[in-house]
Parts: C-alpha cells; structure tokens; sequence
C-alpha cells in the first residue's frame, strides 16, 4: 500500500535564509543549505528570502553548523531559526511571544520587528506593535545587549499574512556579516 506524505505547510517552517539578491543565488544557497544541514525542505522562496524546514534541535547548534560547514564565498547572508509560525495580527503574534519568554531564562529583552505587522486586517505602525507585544511582560526592557531577543519576521505567502517567532539569546542567529 502506498503512503502519501503530508504536504509541508507554512507551520512546519522552522528556518528563514536571507541570500544575496540575484536569482541565480537562490540554486546556490539551497545547494549550500542542504550541504551544511543535509535533510532541507523548501516551502516556500520569495525573492531572495528562502522558508525552509530543517533539522536541528537548538537555535545555537544551527548557527555552529552554518558557521563550520557553510563556504566562504556563500550567498546565505542571515538564517533565522523560527520557534512559532503564527497569523500575522498583532493578538496572536502576542500571545505567542508571551508563551515563548515564559519557558525562557530570567533576564533582560528586546523586540525586533522586522515589519508591518496587522491588526484587524490593517496595518499598524511597527511602534505601535511593539508596545502592544511587549505589553504585559514582566521583564526588564535593554535594547542594546539584550539577554532575550524576540524576533518578528512578518510575511506574505499565498496562504495569507504570517509572522516567524524566534525568542532566544541574540547570538542564536546566524549572520555571514558577523561571521567574517
């Protein structure tokens, strides 16, 4: 009897990969990706940012396995490790951070929002949608060295609007900047 695997959905992503602009380095990143990390499933690629499911267990063993295994003169410029895919309004995006930093270590934090994100299908000013993610957290705020970093990266697949969540130490995210 034959099995079909379950298509990979917008919720199985787990890894964001910036590569450099040009089309012909989208080959080239998926190649290097899929050298340094193996098993690589592609969702979805929009420009030049590539939505992927990975295996790795914690955010800072992906970043120590792109570091050594990626080539130099790599495309890849950043690679996020994703903890939560929700719906791009602000109410979810909230709820998911909060249920993120309680498992999360004392200390202090920052948000990063790397977009517009919605409210009531309209688009809210990044200001305002920090202030109301961070509303009710109970942790003391240092934007410059932060212990905690929230990551926000809204975006727009054919599905609909989402947002990638990832809270952990700010080193958790590999950069090629950084790394030279």
């Amino acid at each position: 009897m034959f099995l079909r695997r379950r298509r990979a959905s917008v919720s199985d992503i787990n890894l964001i990969v910036s590569f450099l602009p040009y089309r012909d380095y989208k080959d080239i990143a998926i190649e290097d990706l899929r050298y340094a990390l193996g098993r690589l499933i592609i969702i979805a690629v929009k420009k030049n940012v590539i939505f992927a499911k990975a295996d790795y267990n914690d955010p800072l063993e992906l970043k120590a396995i792109l570091e050594d295994k990626l080539p130099e003169d790599s495309p890849v410029l950043r690679a996020i490790p994703v903890l939560r895919v929700v719906s791009g309004e602000v109410r979810e995006i909230r709820s998911a951070v909060h249920e993120l930093l309680e498992r999360m270590p004392g200390g202090t934090f920052a948000i990063r929002l790397e977009s517009r994100v919605w409210k009531n299908n309209v688009e809210i000013p990044r200001l305002e949608a920090i202030k109301e993610i961070a509303e009710g957290i109970n942790r003391e705020v240092n934007l410059s060295n932060p212990d905690i970093i929230v990551l926000v990266k809204p975006f727009r697949l054919r599905e609909g609007a989402f947002a990638a969540i990832y809270v952990g130490p700010p080193d958790g995210v590999y950069s090629a900047v950084k790394r030279r």
